[in-house]
């Protein structure tokens, strides 16, 4: 079986400039997003996707693929994750006649991300035989006790009737995506038009520690304290 592993990266980002270049432990987020594919036992091809011509440099120190530079109309702000993929899938079929069965989309912003979360989101989507496999993880606040602000400051409960809960530990537990791992079925990729669950999605549940996705310099400092603290001698 074909499992392509994609792993996109822009070079412009208003909130954090140049992230995708930030270090972790003397790794930058690039470096580690391929080791990690690599590291996979079940994804057999890995494409880096990049717009720069720096983050392109960077990656070819290591063992990825890079078989084009982004074209430009698909490295915007409001440029999908998904027009990207259908535009590297759409080159492989036309410029190598090759095709995958899954694609897994693995963000160099999620630092902390293991081969074994890609392999178990990948087992997942096979096992049982649906669209989509993403990883998941507990809220950081429950969002029963979340609030609209509304006209005149006038507060209002996003989620109806959120508020009979009275402790934390009382309100149903629910997931968010935690951004390691993105696996889907390539027959259904030109069907989304929206963000996970898509059709028949399954949740891989991850530790909140292990999903810390960079996109403030906040999300940064935390990432690298909690990446000093578990490598202390």
């Amino acid at each position: 079986m074909n499992i392509l592993g994609v792993i996109p990266a822009r070079g412009g980002s208003k909130g954090m400039p140049r992230k995708n270049l930030l270090k972790i432990g003397n790794k930058t987020l690039i470096q580690r997003a391929i080791e990690s594919a690599n590291k996979s036992k079940m994804i057999t091809r890995i494409i880096f996707s990049s717009d720069d011509d720096e983050l392109i440099e960077e990656a070819r120190k290591f063992n990825v693929e890079i078989p084009f530079k982004r074209p430009q109309e698909l490295a915007q702000d409001r440029s999908s994750t998904f027009s990207v993929i259908k535009h590297l899938l759409g080159w492989l079929k036309a410029e190598q006649n090759w095709q995958p069965e899954i694609i897994v989309i693995l963000q160099p912003t999620t630092p902390f991300r293991k081969a074994a979360h890609i392999d178990d989101t990948i087992n997942l989507l096979l096992n049982t035989r649906s669209n989509a496999a993403i990883t998941v993880r507990k809220p950081d606040y429950p969002p029963h006790w979340m609030m609209e602000l509304k006209s005149e400051s006038k507060v209002d409960l996003l989620i109806k009737n959120g508020n009979k809960y009275m402790r934390r530990q009382d309100t149903p537990a629910v997931y968010q995506p935690a951004g390691l791992v993105y696996a889907f079925k390539k027959n259904v990729i030109h069907e989304i038009k929206t963000l996970f669950p898509f059709k028949d999605t399954r949740g891989l549940i991850v530790d909140e520690h292990e999903s810390i996705n960079i996109d403030t310099h906040k999300d940064y400092l935390l990432a690298n304290a909690i990446w000093e603290l578990n490598n202390k001698k």
